[in-house]
């Protein structure tokens, strides 16, 4: 079996969430339950009551919340340390792959599972956000950014990166009651971002 070590090149520090998009989505959910995949200094900004660092690896930790906010590492994960796959037909996994397609799959995943009400996922990979869905049947209201987002670095003070040429895309995982109420009002509140398809 091959072993896949990754370049120092690919090894990526972690940002966190533009405030824009925190806001935002605190006043759209109410507050936010749980973010999976967070640190000490990433939840100074986001106010999860709970969250997962790298450390305690949110992919392999509960998720049972009602208001979800995600926004996944840009890093690669490798196959041994993906969630197992559950479909049937579906290739076994034998290469790395994206963090940011890893996790919107497993919260895919366990929203079907109805381990979360609703969520909110943020992503900065145009391939997951735009093919990756596609491919996976993945259909949720989105909104894409007008304005490229202001990260942070994952740091004690949060320094705010100089420039940044992605791309934010926020999915809305809808809640099973009131949902066309709640979709509307994702439109109504995250167009203030950027355009909406819901």
């Amino acid at each position: 079996m091959i072993e896949y070590r990754f370049p120092d090149k690919l090894k990526h520090e972690d940002f966190v969430s533009p405030p824009d998009v925190v806001g935002v989505t605190t006043a759209f959910l109410g507050g936010i339950d749980l973010d999976p995949a967070s640190s000490e200094d990433a939840n100074g900004l986001i106010q999860a009551q709970r969250f997962f660092t790298p450390k305690e690896n949110g992919l392999t930790q509960s998720w049972k919340a009602d208001k979800l906010y995600l926004y996944p590492p840009r890093d690669l994960v490798s196959w041994d340390q993906q969630p197992d796959n559950f479909s049937l037909f579906r290739r076994k996994k034998r290469f790395p792959k994206s963090a940011q397609r890893v996790w919107l799959e497993e919260a895919h995943r366990r929203y079907m599972k109805q381990e979360f009400k609703e969520g909110i996922v943020f992503l900065t990979s145009t391939e997951v956000a735009l093919r990756v869905t596609q491919k996976l049947d993945i259909n949720l209201p989105m909104c894409i950014m007008k304005d490229h987002p202001k990260l942070s670095k994952d740091k004690p003070s949060l320094p705010a990166l100089r420039s940044t040429r992605c791309l934010g895309f926020i999915l809305y995982f809808p809640c099973s009651e009131n949902t066309h109420d709640r979709i509307t009002r994702f439109h109504q509140s995250y167009s203030l971002l950027g355009r909406c398809y819901c």
